[in-house]
């Protein structure tokens, strides 16, 4: 009875409450278990009212008392009437009652309550009239019991089951007093009623007693569950702004250390010590930055800010891109990187940045690890692409140190950290333990997969990226190589270039790295300021280099570069620089590109020298 209690329970919670909240649910389902019930055993005693009208069709299988019958040809002074009608009609009256007593609601006034109890009271003198209309005490005991079986659960005064059974079993006792010479059921069917009110209070009522008490506790187990989760959700939030401000409050800074740097290294040529101090000041603010960029693209994923911008890349160039940058920081003795796959049948449409990263951390990951690994011995990273079911597979495979069997399911978690050689984590050249969860994420956004992890401790490791059939496209007909530029093509000679920035450091860092690069820049901290600036050259400036973020009371950089190309009725090419997290979520206007601080020289060279090729006509 306590398991069909919890079924019922659950069919209630799961039909008939899909909108209420956790906390009112034990409430509703200890409503609606006894109207449930009560249909159910209504139901029930229905079809055995049935049952038994059924036999008149054929031969009666219940015992029939005749003299019942005569009995009730006297009574109602038919003395030719038949079994099967007055079966029948017996029948039909006892339905009408039981469907009434099914519609009705639960009794919630003293009204509804009386009503209700007299409403269930006449459906049980009816049921108990069995003896009369159905063939006697066989047949009255018959419905007696199941009347019985059918009231547990919902044996209330505002259901109306007591009632239900107490008039069963006073009908039963009253026809057998009245027609039997010798009365023996009325005792039987008080000790079948009182049975039945006992199993129904000490067992049925006890259980449910149980089952709501357990049900309020897991509502309360839900609640409490709900507001530590909205908790941990305000927390997070605020953990992610507060990472996304200093984030972008230190990139001012550390975007004049590089600018700088790169402006002096042209002017120490001669003198290898400076050199060799500025090369060690420009590799610290480099990785100052990689650590913000990890913590800037992780607070990105986390909070869903990143958007794609898919292309057509080649992952044999991207590959070689990556691993020849990788290459010239590392003596080839110590470290030998190799790359595999036909360049003309591995093109897809993907982020090429966010694929990047993705190769680039990866392979970090396995420089770091195998370097020194094998004394003696050069560590040899591969990166390789080849078909795998119907798409392409990158795999990145070094010759390291390998990772523990205990650390394969965890090293895609947030700051899970392994020690590099001689190190601990955390140890310098360690890692932050944000890379791999950054692939992870990355790969989600670009729908991408990532196979196990294939490492034997000793030996190395195996990293494989996914990408599906969907994403391949056919060799284009002209490929379009692009290949290292050289210092001389990085040269900016001859150039006007327009400057806004609101903070005056990283402005005048960038003013001097430009300029030694040949170009004559013409700067300002607002738009004000630099348009009669810019008035006052004899031509329009080649390109616009501008910050993204402007200040409280300015437009932003796209809003400034709209409002000269349409004063200038031109279209000038721009470069947008910013410090924000998320940025690859700004929409950018034609011909623009979008950097993050601090955007190292060449890079901005670079993607000046695109926007503007070579031999195109300069503004005038």
């Amino acid at each position: 009875m306590m398991a069909r209690a919890r079924a019922a329970a659950a069919r209630i919670g799961a039909e008939r409450l899909p909108a209420i909240a956790p906390a009112e649910r034990a409430v509703q389902i200890a409503r609606q278990l006894p109207l449930r019930r009560r249909r159910l055993g209504l139901a029930l005693v229905g079809l055995g009212v049935l049952a038994i009208a059924a036999q008149s069709l054929l031969e009666w299988l219940l015992p029939y008392d005749v003299l019942a019958l005569e009995d009730a040809r006297r009574l109602f002074g038919l003395p030719q009437l038949e079994p099967a009608a007055l079966v029948w009609g017996w029948a039909g009256v006892c339905l009408a009652g039981l469907v009434r007593l099914a519609l009705a609601a639960a009794a919630r006034t003293a009204g509804g309550v009386a009503r209700t109890c007299a409403l269930g009271s006449v459906t049980g003198l009816a049921l108990g009239s069995a003896y009369l209309a159905a063939g006697g005490a066989a047949a009255a005991l018959a419905i007696l019991l199941l009347a019985g079986l059918a009231s547990l659960g919902w044996q209330t005064l505002q259901h109306g089951g007591r009632a239900l059974l107490l008039g069963a079993a006073l009908g039963v006792s009253g026809w057998d007093m009245l027609l039997s010479a010798y009365p023996t059921l009325w005792a039987a069917a008080l000790v079948v009623a009182a049975m039945f009110v006992w199993i129904d209070r000490l067992h049925i009522l006890a259980n449910d007693r149980r089952l709501f008490a357990a049900l309020e506790q897991r509502d309360g187990l839900i609640r409490d569950l709900d507001s530590r989760t909205d908790e941990l959700q305000r927390l997070q939030g605020t953990r992610t702004r507060l990472l996304a401000s200093i984030s972008h409050d230190l990139r001012q800074p550390l975007q004049a250390v590089r600018l700088y740097a790169d402006a002096l290294a042209g002017r120490l040529e001669q003198d290898t010590d400076a050199q060799r101090l500025l090369a060690r000041q420009m590799q610290a603010a480099d990785d100052a930055t990689a650590m913000l960029d990890q913590f800037s693209e992780f607070s990105a994923i986390e909070q869903g800010m990143l958007v794609s911008r898919p292309e057509l890349v080649n992952l044999r160039e991207l590959l070689e891109r990556i691993a020849s940058s990788l290459q010239a920081t590392h003596a080839p003795e110590r470290l030998r990187l190799g790359v595999h796959g036909r360049r003309d049948a591995c093109w897809v449409w993907t982020d090429r940045s966010q694929l990047a990263r993705v190769v680039q951390n990866l392979a970090g990951n396995a420089v770091r690890y195998s370097l020194d690994a094998r004394p003696g011995r050069a560590a040899r990273v591969v990166l390789a692409v080849r078909p795998a079911g119907g798409g392409l597979a990158i795999d990145v495979l070094d010759n390291g140190r390998g990772i523990p069997a205990d650390q394969l399911d965890r090293v895609f978690e947030p700051y899970v950290q392994l020690p590099v050689e001689g190190g601990a984590p955390g140890a310098p050249g360690a890692g932050r333990g944000l890379g791999l969860a950054i692939v992870r994420g990355l790969a989600t956004q670009l729908g991408l997969s990532i196979a196990p992890v294939r490492s034997r401790p000793g030996q190395g490791s195996r990293f494989r990226i996914l990408l599906p059939a969907q994403l391949h496209r056919p060799s284009p007909r002209v490929a379009d190589p692009s290949g290292e530029a050289g210092p001389a093509a990085l040269r900016l000679d001859g150039w006007l270039i327009a400057l806004l920035d609101d903070e005056d450091l990283p402005r005048a860092a960038l003013r001097a790295a430009l300029e030694g690069l040949g170009a004559t820049v013409v700067e300002a901290g607002s738009l004000a300021r630099l348009v009669p600036r810019l008035d006052a050259e004899s031509r329009f400036p080649d390109a616009l280099v501008f910050d993204l973020d402007l200040g409280p009371d300015e437009p932003d950089g796209r809003a400034a570069i709209a409002e000269l190309r349409e004063s200038w009725e031109l279209d000038v090419p721009a470069v947008l620089v910013t410090g924000r997290v998320g940025s690859r979520s700004v929409i950018l206007p034609p011909r623009c590109s979008l950097h993050d601080k601090p955007v190292a020289l060449a890079d901005l060279a670079a993607t000046l020298h695109r926007l503007v090729p070579q031999g195109a006509p300069r503004p005038i």
